[in-house]
């Protein structure tokens, strides 16, 4: 039986064309972070350059109520905690998303709280999405195909309506990736690059190999035009432009 709640908040983050941009937002709980000291300043740039969602922490979505209400998805990062999904679907925002950066497979515990909130977001019609990613015992990320292929199907088996995961090259070998997890992929940016090419590149490269977009936070809010920078993606994303007209919305 379909979740019709589901369905309806899926469709303020996913457009027509199945595929999203989600402006991840959500760094803030570090304390300050270069490029979010004006947070508001941000979603405004980020709304004008196209962006379809953005992920951000309970407190923001009190702050910036007025600025997104019908413009864009709201994503709420939440721990792994359930009474936490009740709490999202009370003040109205489209979907949840849970962080997990560790071992893969999982342990006992992490697959009861995954477990946990995704059962949450059945019962309350929220969508779910889970971050999942393949890190060893000092937190480096592990961009081992194999391992990043077995964290998206466990996202996906725990519940995750969207798994948000690394991309790993090449494009014919990440596509294995997208066909043996059940539901829809998002890249995340990972750390601030310098070189734009290669990062749009790397946006190009997920959505030719099957993902429907990206969660994507510093590339965006820490390049010098936060504006331009989601407008390029999110044109590679919907529009399917080339890299190097991407890179021209950068220079114009």
């Amino acid at each position: 039986m379909y979740n019709i709640g589901k369905i309806l908040r899926l469709g303020h983050i996913v457009k027509d064309d199945n595929r999203t941009l989600i402006v991840a937002l959500d760094h803030g709980f570090m304390g300050i972070i270069q490029g979010l000291e004006d947070i508001e300043k941000v979603i405004s740039k980020v709304i004008a350059g196209g962006a379809d969602a953005i992920l951000i922490n309970f407190g923001i979505v009190k702050k910036v109520a007025h600025l997104v209400s019908r413009k864009v998805g709201i994503v709420l990062s939440i721990p792994s905690d359930p009474q936490y999904v009740e709490l999202a679907a009370k003040i109205g925002v489209d979907a949840v998303k849970t962080t997990y950066f560790g071992q893969i497979p999982l342990n006992e515990k992490d697959y009861a709280r995954f477990s946990a909130v995704a059962g949450a977001c059945e019962e309350w019609g929220i969508p779910y999405i889970v971050e999942l990613v393949p890190s060893d015992e000092k937190g480096r990320i592990m961009y081992e195909l194999e391992l990043v292929k077995k964290a998206a199907r466990i996202g996906a088996e725990l519940g995750g309506d969207i798994v948000k995961t690394v991309y790993v090259g090449p494009v014919n070998e990440y596509r294995n990736v997208i066909e043996t997890c059940p539901v829809p992929i998002v890249v995340m940016g990972g750390p601030k690059v310098s070189n734009e090419k290669e990062f749009l590149q790397m946006i190009k490269n997920s959505i030719e190999a099957g993902a429907i977009g990206g969660a994507i936070g510093r590339n965006i809010w820490q390049y010098k035009d936060p504006e331009k920078m989601t407008r390029a993606i999110s044109k590679i994303i919907h529009e399917d432009i080339t890299v190097e007209e991407a890179l021209k919305i950068l220079e114009s």
